[in-house]
């Protein structure tokens, strides 16, 4: 069984030019990415997917596999799948029903290196079958939101549950961003991280903290700082 981390750290974001860069306790994003990847003695492999010669750098002085993006698949419109499926095939992979693929996403740099590793165990266990996603609970029920439609705005679900208490409503949760699990073979197959079946892992709220803008890195580097001083 062969477990494949795969790390992407592109060179383009509006919201925060060169975020996969910043630093947090001294420490880039993505050398904290691969940090936790080569800490996991289940992974057996780990490959950082970039079109950043800075990030290219960092991933080979901590002797890792890069894979040079193209700058078609680095876009704003560019799918995290399609970086991570170009990444696959030039490795020329021979790959097992059992083998694993787990995206670690720079931007998510708070996450339980122990949460990950007990996750991944997990899912090796079971057979590796569908994915195991990280989730954390909604700050806002979409049930309660509403949907614009030009001068006028609708329920986003039906009217009914704009009045409806939350808990008549069932619990919502979102995708952390720190954790994805998928067997390998599938995700080459289907080309998707959501292969059912799908379990999830509940996170706590700092490691849901997702990096796009300075204002969520100011917020995860004072989130980091409180948790190293404790």
């Amino acid at each position: 069984m062969n477990c494949i981390a795969v790390i992407p750290a592109r060179a383009g974001s509006k919201g925060l030019p060169g975020k996969n860069v910043a630093l947090i306790n001294g420490k880039s994003l993505v050398e904290l990415a691969i940090d936790t990847a080569i800490s996991i003695p289940a992974i057996t492999r780990v490959v950082v997917t970039s079109d950043d010669l800075e990030v290219q750098q960092i991933a080979t002085k901590m002797g890792v596999e890069i894979v040079v993006r193209p700058s078609s698949l680095a876009q704003d419109n560019s799918s995290i799948e399609s970086a991570i499926l170009h990444a696959l095939h030039s490795l020329n992979l021979k790959t097992a029903n059992s083998d694993v693929l787990t995206l670690i996403q720079p931007t998510s740099p708070l996450r339980s290196r122990k949460l990950l590793m007990d996750s991944l165990q997990q899912f090796i266990a079971s057979g590796s079958t569908g994915s195991m996603f990280g989730v954390v609970d909604v700050e806002h029920h979409p049930a309660k939101m509403l949907r614009i439609e030009g001068e006028l705005v609708v329920p986003f679900t039906k009217i009914e549950d704009l009045s409806a208490s939350r808990q008549t409503l069932g619990r919502v949760v979102r995708q952390s961003g720190s954790m994805y699990i998928t067997n390998l073979q599938e995700f080459l197959k289907l080309e998707t991280l959501f292969i059912p079946p799908v379990r999830w892992v509940q996170v706590e709220s700092p490691e849901a903290i997702d990096i796009d803008t300075p204002e969520d890195l100011d917020k995860a580097r004072t989130t980091a700082s409180k948790q190293k001083s404790e």
